[in-house]
């Protein structure tokens, strides 16, 4: 009878328990945005005194970078919970600004296969359902697939190859990654690498000699 009446009174308590974690998610996905902007605030605050051009031996420099990686991993495991809690950050729900900050924060951590990976795949999802941005999710697809080895589908990675010049990491079948490119509103390939390579020559290389 003792057993029978501990049963009775652990069926409600698991019953509680049940409804009580789609709660604290719900509560959790009500602040995304909000979460999202308190992670770049945090991020913008310690990076602001980050001086990237300090010799390795400066301790005030080295502090700073300390105190950046500790911000970002912060900001890749808050980001990785709300991701298995909500989602990707919906524009229609979270907002335009909030899917920014989320962009900003899955950019970090590149070298976290598993959070690139759960990136992507929340990216996958919202886009299905035109909630996230297609650029976003080419660029997230194609650093995963450079990281595993893989070939881009849409050519959004560039290497340097010599001093002045960048050219593509491996690419998928070259007529598909150009339809995939054009469908969601990217250049050609030749056409982006020589506006890097452009880009790079004017900023960093010496004006080739008349």
């Amino acid at each position: 009878m003792m057993a029978s009446a501990s049963r009775y009174v652990l069926v409600p308590l698991f019953a509680a328990v049940a409804l009580a974690a789609p709660a604290r998610a719900a509560q959790a996905c009500a602040g995304y945005a909000q979460q999202l902007a308190v992670m770049e605030e945090a991020l913008e605050a310690v990076r602001s005194r980050v001086d990237y051009l300090a010799p390795p031996e400066d301790p005030v420099a080295a502090r700073h970078l300390a105190q950046l990686d500790l911000v970002e991993r912060d900001n890749t495991d808050r980001l990785a919970s709300l991701l298995g809690a909500c989602g990707w950050p919906r524009r229609s729900v979270e907002g335009v600004e909030a899917a920014r900050r989320a962009w900003l924060v899955a950019q970090q951590r590149g070298e976290d296969l598993p959070f690139q990976r759960l990136v992507v795949r929340q990216l996958e999802l919202a886009a299905l359902d035109g909630e996230a941005s297609l650029i976003h999710l080419a660029t997230a697809s194609d650093r995963l697939a450079v990281k595993e080895g893989r070939r881009q589908r849409y050519g959004t990675q560039l290497r340097q190859v010599e001093n002045c010049s960048w050219d593509y990491y491996p690419l998928d079948d070259l007529a598909g990654v150009e339809a995939r490119r054009k469908r969601i509103g990217l250049p050609t390939l030749e056409s982006h690498r020589r506006a890097i390579n452009a880009m790079i020559i004017k900023e960093n290389c010496p004006a080739p000699a008349r």
